[in-house]
This record gives C-alpha cells, structure tokens and sequence, in this order.
C-alpha cells in the first residue's frame, strides 16, 4: 500500500482484498471522500480533480444529494420567489413531467453531459419540439448554475452539451386586409375594444386584459401598461406584473383606438378597477378570450394565427411605414433592440429596398 500523504493531497493505492485501485482525500473540514475502479487512471484523474477542487475552495458539500431533490430545493428556494406565475407554472410541469422521470435518481456529482444529451434526443424522439426541449435545457442549465454558485457541483455539465436549436420562424401576421375583415366581424362583440387594442398598440394579451381605469392617461392619450393577467391551472385568473421591466412602459394610442377606448370606458359606469371585466365584476379569462379567437377566425375563414400575433402585425406594419425600429422597441416593451429586430427581420428586405431607393436619389442629386 502506498504512504499515505497530507489531508489535502490525498492517496492513491491498489487494494488486495477488494481487487481495485482506490483514490482517497480528507477534505478541510475533516470528511473522507474515496473513488474505487479498477483502472488506476479513473481513479488517478479524480483524485487530481479533487485536489484542484480542495486548493480552489471548489469542494462539493453534498455529493449524495440527487438532481431530483436540488430541483425541489431549487423551486421552493429560488424559483418561487422569483419566477413570474405561469413560467413557474411551466417550470413545474416540465420538471414532473420530462426532467425528473428521467435523471432524478442521479447524484447531483455524477451527472454528466451524456446523461443530458441522451434525455434531449429521447424527448425529440417522442415528439417534443426543439423550442420545448431547448426550454427543458433551459431548465437544468439555470437550476446547474445554482447549483455551483451553492458549492453543490463544480461545473455546469449543460455548458458541454449540444443544445436543442429553434430556427426563427418568422411571425405569421394577416394584411391590413384581412385585420380589417377581422374588427368588422367582431365590431358588436364585448372584445371588439380588446381585440382594437392589441392591433393599434401592441399589447401582450395579458396586458390588455389587465388595464385598470387609473393606467389610462385620457389628456396624452396614453396607455401606461402596470399590470397584467393570467390564468393559472387550480389558480384561475390571477393578477401579476407586466413580464419584464421593459415592460411597463407608456403607449400612445391612434384616435381611433383612443375612441373605441373612451366609448367602452363610458359604457362601464366606473372609475377605478379593470376596465374588461365579467358580470361577475371579475377580469375576463385569457382563456375566453383566445377561444373566441379562434372561433371568429373559424366562421371567417380567415388563416389562422395566434392571437399575439396581432401584436406582430402591430410591429411589422410599424417597421414597413419607417418607423425607427427603437421606438418599435419601447412600444412593445422589448427587453433589447436586438430582439426587435431578430423578430422582425422579414421586414428588413422591404425596408432595404426603400434605402436603396434613397440612396440613388441622394446619387442621382449629385450628378453621378
């Protein structure tokens, strides 16, 4: 048996009776940790592991702990408190539903890139789509990261994997054609004025259905979008903050929305509270909402879409009349520029022939 060396350093040494190679080190606060194989190098390459570990101030405190029970912690500790409801929500279902069946059972320590790879291809194979399974490697990469910043791992395993990739698509919008088709089939519909809204303005469907009378500036005929609503399963509609806060911002509105606006306002007999709400005097339901969509469409025939795709008719008309694209941005509350553009980069050909236009004329001014 090999001499035994400091705590920190550790000691590698084959062992008769159980007939392997044996890694081991006494960590600083006084535990023993050891690695059996029988190839000398597995074990030889760990216990160099844990001695940079040891000497970076990188040692695991729980190396039993599984992934199951760090992502239960995770979402009682962190992501309650900081997860809007219904991303918490989808967290929930992914985790129960794709994450934990299977790679719970696996030490926190011991899992490894293979492991995420394989769990990414079985989902894929099974139906999943790419944007779900890149939200399921959403998931494990941010709880991961967690995880090291507690001491619980030393490396994010999910840095080393091939993520799923989403192509952009871009957004499925109706003309102005067909938008207009639209209003007038729903023009003496309770959600004529919502549906008004999220064409002349942009708004998320949550943001629309959570304006309070008190968010309405009727002298600069502005919006100030403070609130939204969702539906949550066992919760019902329930009442949160815009998503980001980007988010919460002020949006001008045409004469024309300001006075569909202002007519549904007066027709309601208060000043203070939501201004869409049920007889019940309750918010109206996302969920209502998205079903009459979908059966207005249905009756007209219209090609289907989502409803947020309104607000991306509301963008790309914008953007196709020169609108500068920053302004865009602050309209729809978006977290950067950047995402702007990446959204609506099926309107830059357009955009680019118009500069091109320009710029001939600026040529054809100089004489040349």
């Amino acid at each position: 048996m090999a001499k035994r060396r400091a705590n920190n350093e550790g000691s590698l040494f084959y062992s008769d009776t159980e007939k392997c190679w044996i890694a081991e080190i006494v960590l600083p606060d006084g535990r023993e940790r050891r690695k059996r194989s029988k190839k000398q190098q597995v074990v030889k390459e760990w216990l160099l592991t844990q001695r940079d570990a040891v000497r970076d101030g990188l040692v695991v405190e729980d190396d039993k702990l599984t992934l199951g029970q760090f992502l239960d912690r995770y979402m009682s500790d962190t992501a309650s408190h900081n997860l809007r409801p219904k991303t918490l929500e989808a967290y929930e279902a992914l985790i129960r539903l794709h994450i934990k069946p299977e790679l719970g059972e696996i030490r926190l320590t011991q899992l490894r890139p293979d492991h995420l790879q394989a769990l990414y291809s079985q989902k894929r194979n099974a139906g999943l789509s790419n944007r779900t399974v890149q939200f399921i490697h959403s998931i494990i990469h941010k709880v991961l990261g967690q995880a090291m910043k507690w001491g619980l791992v030393m490396r994010n395993v999910a840095d080393l994997v091939e993520k799923p990739i989403v192509k952009r698509k871009a957004p499925e919008i109706w003309s102005t054609e067909q938008i207009n088709i639209f209003l007038k089939a729903v023009k003496d519909h309770r959600f004529y004025p919502i549906y008004v809204l999220a064409v002349a303005g942009g708004f998320r469907e949550g943001e629309v259905l959570g304006i309070h009378f008190e968010d309405i500036d009727w002298q600069n005929g502005i919006i100030n979008v403070r609130h939204a609503v969702q539906y949550l399963i066992g919760k019902g509609v329930v009442l949160t903050e815009p998503k980001t806060e980007k988010a919460k911002r002020p949006v001008p509105l045409p004469e024309f929305a300001l006075r569909v606006l202002k007519d549904h306002c007066d027709s309601q007999n208060r000043n203070q509270g939501f201004i869409f709400i049920t007889s019940n005097l309750t918010p109206y339901s996302p969920r209502n909402l998205i079903r009459h969509f979908k059966q207005v469409i249905e009756e007209t025939g219209l090609p289907e879409i989502r409803f947020h795709d309104l607000r991306h008719y509301h963008a790309s008309f914008l953007l196709s009349q020169g609108i500068n694209p920053k302004i865009v941005q602050e309209r729809l509350g978006h977290s950067s520029i950047v995402l702007t553009m990446d959204t609506y980069s099926h309107t830059t050909p357009s955009l680019q022939k118009e500069a091109a236009i320009k710029a001939n004329e600026m040529f054809k001014s100089v004489g040349i």
